[in-house]
């Protein structure tokens, strides 16, 4: 079976600024220390020397946030591990795995009066602290028993640590190390979303709620104001707030600014650019550095016969030609706001295909007569082009050409701190969008499956996780189905009790339901009363990933087509009966696409394709 699998390539080199940090030594020197996943890269702002330095013991994860210290050194989080980097010298000095049992170190960092710099962790909303002098890094506690994520973080003068916690519920923390003292402020009602803290110019320490609903970092959103002092907090107006250290925003934050009126405007690792102003005038230096391949989100066949694509963290465009074997990549400035996002499902209406991304529920629309790129900005004759965005589908899952010919359905998961997804429905032509909540589906459960009938009945498949933070309030996924004419939910059903998540659907030319679970569990379904015909336990072939059932057709013959990450079966519609056609070589990361005899799939970096044993196509 190897012989038919086949490796097209890396369609994206390029690695998404995590973090960076200018750090600046007794002589007043400068270096901008800007983090990766699995490196930190060390720019002379004046020469534009770049040094790359892996992160100690082969760790490859991603930073969250990065600190300078008063004395200069860099400090930086992945994964488990607290690093330090001296800049100069262009070495770590140290590295500790302080909190084992969290999953990521780092995720805020704080400098204390005394020069202990504390960091918090993620999920245990832990401090940590490591102290310059003695060179040991201990654990100081917990700065809140609900509260998972703290994402900013600042020292007072008072003694005092502050952070801001969500995202179930914004809150304001205050802790005291020398005594382990500490309190959260929520501000009356809580609310869903980020409270936000950080250190003054002036030297004080200030605070941020939202006024309402808020998704996490939304600059736009309302939020009242306080001034953080001897663990209370004092309401202050937003003229009295004085400027962070910090500039951007989420994850890609730069700490402190450049001296003598300079000020960097860009740092974007995935452009090989870093931007800097001064005396009127902007510089740009070119970032020399031996990028990752970058891990693919799912695909989907266009309209026109090529394949498309995008990286996640830097969310760059790419196409595949099958006809001419050629690899295309488009870069990130093709997809306004892209960042550090990706196109998690596509479906296509005539020559459109429309792709749902992450982050904040943005809808693309991508015109294959039309050429790509090269950036955004021409009004309507672009191609992608950014026509809708909304956080109630912050992470889609699922998208669904309809058979009407003009709609294309979407869902996938909530805004930070939330439970329950909504249930896109986009008018193609026209740009309009229609949303279901989930009260209106299932309740407290998000949509990440979707197919269809012949009647244009609509099917869904459901998943009780809250990624964004909040906590589940249901026990099992569902499969539903939705009345196309009047919009409600005709029914719900449970095809594999105890399952958390139905993570993948089709329906086939006799109406039948194929679904997979999130423990690759593969079921056919009744669409009329919910029986179920066929359960079959493929777990021993790996793990769902996303987008990986297709209807398909083999020399004629109707077949359901899957892919787990250790392999590729196929399914007869009409026994269920399940098949392996081949064991993969590496574990595949994203699905999938059928096309002339060939099944398209991503593992990791890498675009790869099974040439089925008969000619194939999408259905």
């Amino acid at each position: 079976m190897t012989e038919r699998l086949e490796c097209l390539g890396i369609p994206v080199r390029a690695d998404e600024t995590r973090s960076g940090a200018v750090c600046r030594n007794g002589s007043g020197e400068e270096r901008v220390v800007l983090a990766a996943r699995g490196y930190v890269l060390i720019v002379n702002p004046e020469t534009g020397e770049c040094r790359q330095v892996p992160f100690p013991e082969g760790l490859c994860d991603y930073p969250f946030a990065s600190h300078s210290t008063e004395s200069g050194l860099f400090l930086t989080g992945a994964g488990p591990l607290l690093m330090i980097l001296d800049p100069w010298q262009g070495e770590f000095l140290a590295w500790f795995r302080p909190e084992p049992e969290e999953e990521i170190v780092g995720f805020a960092f704080a400098e204390g009066p005394d020069g202990t710099v504390y960091a918090t962790t993620y999920p245990g909303c832990r401090l940590i602290g490591w102290n310059p002098k003695t060179g040991t890094c201990l654990r100081v506690g917990r700065l809140d028993d609900r509260s998972r994520y703290a994402m900013t973080l600042a020292a007072g003068a008072d003694g005092w640590l502050y952070a801001g916690l969500g995202t179930e519920a914004a809150g304001l923390a205050a802790y005291r190390p020398a005594d382990g003292a500490r309190s959260t402020f929520r501000g009356g009602t809580p609310c869903r979303g980020s409270g936000q803290v950080h250190l003054g110019a002036d030297g004080a320490v200030y605070g941020s709620l939202p006024a309402g609903e808020a998704e996490m970092e939304a600059a736009s959103e309302p939020k009242r104001w306080f001034r953080l002092a001897e663990g209370k907090a004092v309401p202050v107006s937003e003229a009295e707030v004085s400027p962070s250290a910090y500039g951007g925003t989420g994850y890609n934050k730069l700490h402190r600014p450049r001296t003598g009126g300079r000020r960097i405007l860009d740092w974007q690792l995935a452009d090989s650019r870093l931007v800097i102003e001064g005396e009127g005038e902007a510089r740009t230096v070119t970032l020399v550095y031996e990028g990752n391949g970058t891990a693919l989100s799912p695909l989907a066949l266009g309209p026109d016969g090529c394949l498309y694509g995008t990286s996640n963290h830097p969310m760059h465009l790419f196409r595949y030609r099958p006809e001419e074997g050629l690899l295309e990549s488009f870069g990130g400035r093709v997809l306004e706001k892209g960042g550090g996002g990706n196109i998690c499902a596509y479906a296509a209406q005539g020559p459109v295909l429309l792709g749902a991304a992450y982050a904040g529920g943005k809808l693309y629309k991508l015109d294959t007569r039309l050429p790509v790129g090269p950036e955004p900005g021409r009004g309507r004759g672009e191609s992608p082009r950014l026509f809708y965005e909304n956080d109630a589908i912050h992470r889609p899952r699922a998208a669904l050409t309809h058979p009407d010919g003009r709609h294309v359905l979407y869902g996938g998961f909530p805004g930070y701190g939330a439970v329950g997804g909504s249930l896109g429905i986009v008018q193609v032509e026209e740009e309009r969008v229609e949303l279901l909540p989930h009260t209106d589906l299932v309740p407290h459960q998000s949509t990440v499956a979707l197919a269809a009938l012949s009647n244009g009945d609509v099917i869904g498949g459901t998943s009780i996780e809250t990624p964004g933070g909040g906590v589940p309030a249901a026990r099992q996924g569902a499969v539903y189905r939705l009345d196309w004419r009047s919009r409600k939910t005709a029914a719900v059903w449970y095809p594999v009790p105890g399952a958390r998540e139905v993570s993948q659907l089709v329906t086939d030319s006799c109406d039948l339901v194929h679904g997979l679970t999130s423990d690759s569990v593969y079921f056919v379904m009744e669409a009329d009363t919910g029986q179920v015909r066929q359960q079959t336990d493929l777990s021993a072939w790996g793990g769902v990933v996303r987008q990986g059932l297709v209807a398909a057709e083999l020399s004629g013959r109707p077949v359901i087509l899957g892919l787990l990450s250790g392999g590729i079966f196929a399914a007869e519609p009409e026994t269920g009966m399940v098949k392996l056609l081949a064991s993969l070589p590496a574990p595949a990361t994203c699905g999938m696409a059928v096309h002339n005899g060939y099944v398209y799939y991503g593992s990791g970096s890498e675009l790869w394709r099974y040439r089925l044993e008969q000619g194939g196509t999408e259905r």
